[in-house]
């Protein structure tokens, strides 16, 4: 490991861009304005990005195993750090508005990314795509029944009219959980899609809450990013494999 270590005395040129982004930043934050701030942050956290995206190739096998490492623990740290900064906050309130709002959106940010890659990488695209879709369909199942026992319809018309509505919403995620093995980039796309519909369906009742911004990233954050995550992966493992989606007879 030594060997290895010393075998390179200067860092790549990735690294120096990254390191003099991040004194810059840190810099111009101090004497400038806390906007620059953003500036450190691309050096420390963009090659990695650039890393998993495959557009930056400049590690080794040693290298990736060791950062992958690291990586995992600052996960784990940062996330019960975020705990524990949302527990002081809100002690006595249960609001998770302001500051608490904020730190809560880095909370869900850091687990969701780092399940939806564990994920992933154990089942692949295909099979966490699927089960991602049975269990929003679940959730929307136990929500439509709960709404439905909540305001029970006063006449069999209406009744008829409330589960047609649930179905509406429930069966697409069952039927895509489906297609999913048949036709994954098909159903990534649709993934991406249906993302998009509902942040267009929900964005105007959000902005009619006056909810603070932070509230809507994070219902966004929870709504969207599982089936965006599922529907990239399908389109991504569908083109790295050449895959093109045929119908099974």
């Amino acid at each position: 490991m030594a060997d290895h270590a010393n075998g390179r005395r200067l860092p790549p040129l990735a690294g120096l861009i990254a390191g003099g982004l991040v004194i810059l930043g840190l810099f111009l934050s101090m004497f400038v304005g806390m906007g620059f701030l953003i500036l450190a942050g691309l050096g420390a956290f963009g090659p990695g990005i650039l890393r998993e995206l495959g557009w930056l190739r400049d590690q080794d096998e040693f290298q990736r195993e060791a950062a992958y490492r690291a990586g995992y623990l600052a996960y784990l740290m940062g996330g019960l750090a975020a705990v524990f900064a949302i527990s002081a906050l809100r002690w006595q309130d249960a609001n998770l508005e302001g500051p608490a709002g904020w730190i809560m959106l880095v909370l869900v940010i850091l687990w969701t990314t780092w399940l939806f890659s564990s994920l992933l990488r154990y089942w692949g695209a295909k099979k966490t795509a699927s089960r991602v879709l049975i269990v929003f369909g679940s959730f929307w199942t136990v929500f439509v029944i709960a709404a439905i026992i909540g305001e029970p319809p006063s006449t069999p018309l209406e009744a008829m009219l409330a589960t047609l509505m649930g179905l509406v919403v429930v069966v697409p995620f069952f039927v895509l959980a489906w297609t999913v093995g048949r036709w994954p980039r098909r159903t990534g796309a649709v993934l991406l899609v249906v993302a998009a519909f509902l942040f267009m369906l929900t964005f105007p009742t959000w902005l009619a809450r006056s909810l603070e911004p932070s509230g809507m990233l994070l219902t966004s954050a929870l709504l969207l990013v599982p089936l965006i995550a599922s529907g990239l992966a399908l389109l991504r493992e569908g083109s790295s494999d050449g895959e093109q989606d045929e119908e099974v007879g």
